[in-house]
Order: structure tokens, then sequence, then C-alpha cells
């Protein structure tokens, strides 16, 4: 029975983090437990349990007798997370396998026109995922990519307001390109500062949106 109760905690917890990460909740507002407990077809305990998991994870914010929160974006964590996103996605491309890399990067190149192409904030968040995914294929390291993953989880809800900016799409695809091109002519280095300067204009574009410069 506690087995079974894990799972369906664990079950509701991934769905609730899957709206998150598409951006249906918008940020700053509360979570209505009974219209989502409703949505998923499962009672209030498991939904509380994986809301609380959520919060202790940092991705939702638990208020005292007010429920869930999907916390405002702020520029203090956005300054704080994305460059050591940055440090750990460089380490991982300098320790990844060489010869793994140079065959990844033409399908790396074919993904960041996928990211161009894409229609809207959701779809270009998926591609860039899978770009990101693909780049860190080749780093041997799991403990490396597993804390790359995690620090992600808490800035997905950021990307949501950043990549729907048309102008930024156009940016981030062309910065994705460059990094694919440097590793196909075997510059690491090269590699490393255009994959640096994604994830700091990434930010950049978020602090000015979320103090009203692009909203």
């Amino acid at each position: 029975m506690v087995v079974e109760r894990h799972l369906l905690r664990d079950a509701v917890q991934s769905a609730v983090l899957d709206k998150l990460l598409r951006g249906d909740y918008p940020v700053g507002t509360r979570i209505n437990e009974v219209h989502l407990a409703a949505e998923l077809g499962v009672s209030r305990t498991p939904l509380r349990e994986a809301l609380s998991a959520l919060a202790n994870d940092g991705l939702i914010e638990a208020r005292p007798s007010r429920g869930f929160w999907l916390s405002p974006l702020t520029d203090t964590e956005v300054r704080e997370t994305y460059p050591i996103i940055s440090a750990l996605e460089q380490f991982a491309l300098r320790t990844s396998d060489a010869a793994q890399l140079a065959a990844i990067a033409p399908r790396l190149g074919d993904q960041a026109r996928d990211i161009q192409r894409s229609s809207d904030a959701v779809v270009a968040q998926a591609a860039d995922d899978e770009w990101h995914d693909l780049l860190m294929s080749a780093c041997p390291n799991g403990r490396l990519k597993r804390l790359i993953c995690d620090q992600k989880l808490v800035v997905h809800r950021y990307e949501h307001a950043y990549l729907s900016d048309p102008s930024a799409l156009g940016e981030s695809a062309a910065q994705h390109t460059r990094i694919a091109d440097a590793i196909a002519a075997g510059n690491i280095e090269e590699a490393c500062r255009e994959l640096d300067r994604n994830w700091l204009t990434g930010m950049e574009r978020l602090i000015e949106r979320i103090n009203g410069g692009g909203a």
C-alpha cells in the first residue's frame, strides 16, 4: 500500500511538473488545488504531497495558510542559476568523448534549425531541451548530468517567458548553430565560449523582462 501511494504521488508530481514546464500556470499565481485535482483525476492528498515535493525542490512556493504558488520571476534567482548551468555544461563539454562529439555535430546543427522553426514557446523549449540533451549525451559523467538536470528544472519556467520572444528564438538558434559548427571543427574552447554566451544572453534577456524592459 505504501509503495502504491508513493507511485501515485510520483505520477501526480510528474503530471504537475509537466504543466509547470509547459507554462500552464502564469508566474506569480496561486495553484488551484481543487481544479487541479479534478483535472488529474486524483484526490487532494496525493496532489498536496506532490506539490510539497515540488516546493522542496524550489519549483513552486508553499505559503502558510495560502496554499501553493508559482513564485514570481526574480532577477536574483536568474543571476544565480544561469551561470551555474553554463559552467556545468562547459565542464561537461570539455570532458566529453571527442569522437562522439564529432559524430553528433551535424545533428546539433539540424536541431538548432528546429529551434528557429519552432512555432511557439512550448515547442521552442522542447527543441532547446532536445538540443542540450544531445550535446550532453557525449559526456560520460552521469552525476554531472544529473546536477545539470536539477538546475534546469529550476529555470524552465523562466525559459517559457524568454522563448516567447520571436527575436530571442532567432538569436538562440544562431548561437546553437555556432556551437555546433565549433564542435564540428574540433574547436571545443570556441564551443564553450559560445555556450557561455548562449546562457548569459538568456540570462540578460530574462532580467530585462523581469524588470519590465521586455514586457
